[in-house]
């Protein structure tokens, strides 16, 4: 029998079971003892739950090469605790090439039916075994943190010590905290004008320009006097204290909220003017089904508005059909701001609305995508060295040069700014960065979105997704992520509680 070993931890469960080497020597041992022959030893350090692993690709690729008659693990939890699509696409490619499922001291046929159910009693459990030990996770990090222990990602201006266990200053990026707080309280500016301040100096840690959600982010934050303050899924929320050296005074935090609110009042002298103003005014929006800008436009009264997103005009479109898209904003509206929720609540939430999953036919689009990408680039340089060839032998004249050279450049940064975007997301999809961890970070800042001025709203908005694209029955909100590419969030749009009414009309 030819028989390819596998062994798998996840860098959150190491401890859990066996170590790497353990099960190497216990397989190896096991393998010796059938005289099997030992094909490959493959390793995975990820979660039994996720299919894309380099070590699960391979021994996919083996079993189609008919190189091996077995995969044999310590556990089948080991190969998988996959969700039951995946599992049944991991079940085909071992059935359909005669790869049987062993462990020491059993063997499972695929082709037996009741093997095969055996082998999904035991998927199941793995996977519900998966879901306790992430609760028991939770726990743990709760408990960890009501003893006065931090845990996460360092926040702007700190860094964590593993020998010690705590956090500590970040010479390079500790100037920040108190640079924001003298402009915002001492120079009485606002955080656009901050965030160009900034820009001045530096741009953030990850290679980001600083915006206005980014410096409210910081005014905001607790952490910066210290405190630790985390909301878990279950609802609770756990602070303490003395996390972090103090790179402001709680008074100074306890300052700025009371100038927050001052500088909302001011806004009020304007409420219903500020008011008229619908949250993605600063969202770039276009048509899904005809590629068109579209606007939001208010159709209500000076006291109650009623916000459309629509097209400034109608278009017929190449079947003769006409796009006359209009959704009232009331039927998503509230969606929006339950799905930021909803995303910083979990992940298995979070994917109603993103898709957090990736696999090799995406990874191979985006690999064809790029060397398109690649040349498309190539051509229009090629383009533009044409026409300075044609231009200097007096085909036109030079303003006419300068025309095309524009329309040429206007192309190329855009073709440039998707091949970037693209190259950019299958480095994160390869190197195993794309999780929820990173979308969770970038909408962290909304979690306070209730608390905010309308202006702020929008503001926040616009930065969180400066475009979009809306459908009849969806709106795709786009988000850039600091490593530079777009990421989709998709909220559903109720139907139109008024269809009886333009009914009635017609």
């Amino acid at each position: 029998m030819r028989v390819a070993l596998y062994i798998r931890v996840s860098t959150k469960l190491q401890e859990e079971r066996f170590s790497l080497s353990a099960q190497e020597k216990e397989l190896l041992e096991y393998a010796i003892s059938k005289n099997w022959t030992v094909v490959e030893i493959l390793k995975d350090v990820d979660s039994g739950g996720k299919l894309e692993k380099k070590g699960l690709n391979e021994l996919m690729d083996l079993a189609e090469e008919g190189s091996i008659d077995v995969v044999l693990c310590i556990d089948q939890d080991r190969l998988s605790r996959l969700n039951t699509v995946e599992w049944e696409f991991l079940k085909d490619v071992l059935r359909d090439n005669n790869v049987k499922i062993a462990e020491p001291g059993s063997m499972v046929d695929l082709k037996n039916e009741d093997q095969e159910f055996i082998s999904d009693i035991k998927n199941l459990i793995a996977k519900l075994e998966k879901r306790k030990i992430v609760r028991r996770m939770m726990r743990g990090k709760r408990q960890k943190l009501r003893e006065g222990q931090g845990w996460g990602k360092a926040p702007l201006g700190y860094k964590f010590n593993k020998t010690t266990k705590k956090y500590e200053l970040d010479e390079n990026w500790s100037w920040v905290i108190p640079f924001i707080d003298d402009l915002y309280l001492t120079k009485n500016l606002g955080m656009i004008v901050i965030a160009h301040e900034l820009n001045k100096i530096s741009k953030t840690p990850s290679g980001r320009f600083w915006n206005e959600t980014l410096v409210q982010r910081r005014l905001l934050s607790k952490a910066f006097h210290g405190v630790m303050e985390k909301t878990f899924s279950n609802g609770e929320t756990i602070s303490i204290d003395g996390i972090y050296p103090p790179l402001r005074t709680e008074e100074t935090w306890k300052q700025i909220q009371m100038e927050r609110e001052k500088r909302k009042t001011r806004f009020k002298v304007d409420a219903r003017q500020n008011e008229n103003i619908h949250f993605l005014r600063q969202t770039f929006i276009t048509c899904g089904h005809c590629s068109r800008k579209l606007h939001v436009a208010n159709h209500g009264t000076k006291t109650h508005s009623n916000y459309y997103i629509k097209h400034g005009r109608k278009l017929k479109l190449k079947d003769r059909s006409v796009c006359d898209i209009s959704i009232n904003t009331i039927r998503f509206d509230d969606k929006l701001t339950l799905a930021i929720k909803d995303i910083l609540k979990s992940e298995e939430i979070a994917k109603r609305y993103i898709n957090l999953e990736s696999n090799d036919q995406e990874i191979n689009l985006l690999k064809r995508s790029i060397k398109a990408g690649e040349k498309s680039l190539k051509q229009l340089q090629e383009k533009r060295d044409k026409l300075l060839d044609l231009f200097l032998d007096g085909e036109f004249p030079k303003n006419t040069l300068n025309e095309k050279n524009a329309i040429l450049e206007k192309e190329r940064l855009n073709q440039e700014k998707i091949y970037l975007q693209q190259k950019a997301k299958l480095d994160a999809l390869e190197k195993n960065s794309w999780n929820y961890d990173l979308i969770y970070e970038y909408l962290e800042i909304a979690e306070n979105l209730d608390e905010l001025t309308h202006l702020e709203k929008v503001q926040l908005i616009g930065n969180l997704f400066p475009t979009a694209t809306c459908y009849k029955d969806r709106l795709v909100l786009v988000a850039e992520l600091e490593q530079g590419f777009p990421v989709e969030f998709e909220i559903p749009i109720e139907p139109d509680p008024f269809a009886w009414h333009h009914t009635k009309n017609k």
